[in-house]
């Protein structure tokens, strides 16, 4: 017989799988050598994409370069959406970058970044030891691009900066809601109840998930799920 314990496991274990096979959400194909936009820290662009479903982005390319020999890095943000700029950052990671890089796909991996449908901005930001090019005229082009420059986004209107077409990927699978603190709650009810069963054989083994050590249990149950959903 299973004890409460695995019971527990299995049940957060439903609540928190996704399915296994990723794909890529953007995929603009990569900007076209010859259309060299500044990257630097003076100048610096972001792209808008839409998700008609949960889901849970894994990992963020751009192509970009660094021309210059010192190393340098680029943190790579996700935002809510602010018309016609980026808005609120909702995760961020950073990545370094080889000095004298060539063109090519540079990224952040590893992610657990879970995004409800809506719409989203990624921003590719170099530090000051970037300076190279983040070329347009991507193939497939995002649904909207903005600039930063002068220490701020340029906001001049829906699709003003569509012209820049920096190519992004964006690679992701489907996630399940995360499930509402009533939700647990009551899912943490009814496993409480059972905690006070026992087994009364003689020599049996005692149940290992107890009442007394449910209260934390649940705590930290909702704690990670809220975690996972709002890094």
């Amino acid at each position: 017989m299973r004890t409460l314990q695995n019971c527990c496991s299995a049940v957060l274990l439903a609540l928190s799988a996704f399915p296994a096979t990723a794909t890529l959400i953007v995929d603009t194909g990569a900007g076209v050598n010859g259309q060299p936009w500044a990257f630097e820290p003076a100048q610096y662009f972001a792209g808008e994409f839409s998700v008609g479903s949960w889901q849970a982005i894994h990992s963020v390319e751009g192509y970009y370069s660094n021309i210059e020999v010192p190393p340098g890095s680029v943190t790579i943000r996700l935002h809510r959406d602010e018309g016609n700029i980026p808005g609120e950052v909702l995760f961020s990671r950073t990545h370094g970058l080889p000095g004298a890089s060539g063109l090519n796909w540079y990224g952040v991996f590893g992610l657990d970044w879970v995004i409800a449908p809506g719409i989203y901005w990624v921003s590719f930001e170099p530090d000051g030891g970037i300076k190279g090019i983040h070329p347009g005229k991507a193939p497939n082009p995002m649904d909207e691009y903005a600039q930063h420059s002068g220490g701020g986004w340029l906001d001049w209107g829906p699709n003003y900066f569509d012209y820049l077409d920096v190519g992004v990927r964006i690679d992701a699978t489907p996630a399940t809601a995360v499930p509402a603190p009533a939700t647990l709650f009551l899912l943490g009810a009814g496993l409480a109840g059972l905690g006070v069963m026992r087994r009364t054989a003689p020599g049996a083994e005692s149940l290992t998930c107890h009442r007394e050590a449910l209260p934390t249990f649940f705590a930290n149950v909702v704690s990670s799920r809220l975690s996972t959903s709002y890094r």
